[in-house]
Order: C-alpha cells, then structure tokens, then sequence
C-alpha cells in the first residue's frame, strides 16, 4: 500500500474519512450542549456558507453559537459546548487531510493551546471527535459551498446512528453504508463530469455498466441540489488528497435531501490513475442488494 505514499495516512484516511466517536453515552451528552460554529477570522465565503447550512439544518442541539478561529486561542475551550470545527490531519511527510468535524469540548491542560494552520486546527483530541467527515476544503469555500448542508446532515445521521446503538464501531458503521447502496438505484444518480475517471468518458460508456436512472452534470448542478435538499437526487462527491506520487481518491454518494451516505469507496490515485468514479464503481452499486 506505500508505493511513495504516507503510510500511516494512507491506513488513517480510509478508517476516519466519514466516522467519529462509538461511544453512545458520550453521543447523548453532547445533544444537551450548545453548539458552537467557528469560522474563518476573515470574511471568506465558508463563513456565510456554514451559517447558513447550521441555521437550515443543524438539529443535534437545541442552540448554536458562532465564533471566529481567533477566539479559539483567546479563550479556553469549554467542556459544556461542542464545537463544529475544521480539523486538519497530517503525517510526518506533510500528506494534509481536512475534515469538519464535532468536537466534544474538554478541559485544557495548563498551557495547551489550539494549533491553527489555514483555519483548520491541527492538535484536536482524537478522543474528543464526536463525528468528522473528509472535506475538500477549498472547493467547500468556493463553488462547492452547497455540500456543507449535505455534511452537516450526514455528521448528525452518524450521531444518531451511534446513540441509536446501530453504529457501535467501524465494521457496524459500514455494514449500515453498504445496506443503503441499493436504494441509489430507485433514486437518479447525478454525477458531476469531473467526478468520473477518464476511463468512463460519458454516459455511454457509463451505460454499459450501469442500466438505472443516472445523469452526468456539471458540478455545479449537484451542489444545487444538495443546498435544496432535492428528493429522490443521489449526488457524488470526490475528494482528492496528496500529489501526483501520493494522490488518494476518496468517492461518495450522497442523498441530497437528507445528506445520509449510501456509498463509499476510496482508491489509490497514484500517476493521476482512479482519479475519480470508475467503471467498478457504478458496477457496486448496480449489483447492491
């Protein structure tokens, strides 16, 4: 699996990508907690996007609250909130990965400090991630800014999924993925053009492994149904990491209206190969049950 790729990130991504905490009872505290949004210190467009994402459809907790990242490193974090942040992993070759996630607020030690590279925090706890899912950060603050609504929604169909004692560790977790792949194909399948590997250059192609519904769209397409909530739309989402020698695809497939993941699968994308859905991709699905 190294292959010039970080091995401790390339073992780390596939098991973190979309997961969080598997302890119900630290789920169930957390809902009687305030909610606290950070945001970019400057005024970028994930500021607005986030917001308005929470304020439409953030129902872990009754209340939230905003702040901006500086105000993290003025004022100590607060074991009575939960904090919606973006974290950043990396390895020691400096492989990065950003993910929003939420966070269990927790008692600082004496002279800990948060770590803040590029609005994302380095040094979170893994014992305090409540749910975290891998983001494509900068296509998030750009034209993708609609798929926050769809992350928002699914982080609390994790959560609901470990209180609920139906997610209880990884396996458990993507078993339950799995079991929703089949509904994909009583929904239309909307896949961005970007989102498909070179080797499935258009529908046709597309059809000889996939015979449901499914339309190939730009992308800016499925991030306006996943900031409506569309019914029926199934929508793919890519996440690239690393370089050209390191690269790794992360795929999804998401519902938009109600942002639970239905399919996930990640590739080495070494040499700009698997650089997106592929042919055995569509033929998972085709073949789920």
């Amino acid at each position: 699996m190294r292959l010039f790729f970080p091995l401790a990130l390339a073992v780390a991504l596939p098991a973190t990508a979309q997961y969080g905490s598997f302890d119900a009872k630290a789920v169930a505290a957390a809902k009687a907690n305030t909610t606290v949004v950070v945001l970019d210190d400057a005024n970028t467009s994930y500021n607005p996007a986030i917001t308005g994402a929470v304020k439409a459809d953030w129902k872990f907790t009754g209340s939230t609250d905003f702040i901006n990242t500086a105000d993290l490193g003025t004022q100590p974090v607060d074991p009575t909130k939960n904090y919606l942040v973006r974290i950043l992993r990396k390895d020691a070759e400096k492989h990065d990965a950003v993910f929003l996630a939420l966070v269990a607020g927790w008692k600082q030690k004496k002279g800990e400090a948060l770590v803040v590279e590029n609005g994302a925090v380095t040094n979170i706890p893994a014992t305090q991630e409540l749910a975290s899912i891998l983001i494509d950060a900068q296509a998030v603050s750009s034209t993708g800014s609609g798929l926050l609504n769809i992350y928002v929604k699914h982080l609390q169909d994790y959560l609901k999924n470990v209180e609920s004692g139906k997610i209880t560790d990884k396996a458990t977790a993507d078993r339950l993925y799995a079991g929703r792949t089949r509904f994909i194909k009583d929904m239309t399948l909307h896949i961005a053009k970007p989102h498909l590997d070179k080797t499935v250059p258009d529908a046709a192609k597309a059809k000889e492994t996939y015979t449901h519904t499914f339309a190939i769209e730009d992308e800016g397409t499925n991030v306006g149904l996943a900031a409506g909530g569309a019914d029926g739309a199934a929508i793919t989402d890519v996440v690239l990491t690393g370089e050209y020698k390191t690269r790794w695809c992360f795929k999804r497939v998401f519902n938009a209206r109600t942002g639970e993941l239905l399919y996930l699968r990640d590739d080495a994308a070494l040499f700009d190969k698997k650089l997106g859905f592929l042919g055995e991709d569509l033929r998972m699905i085709e073949q789920s049950r």
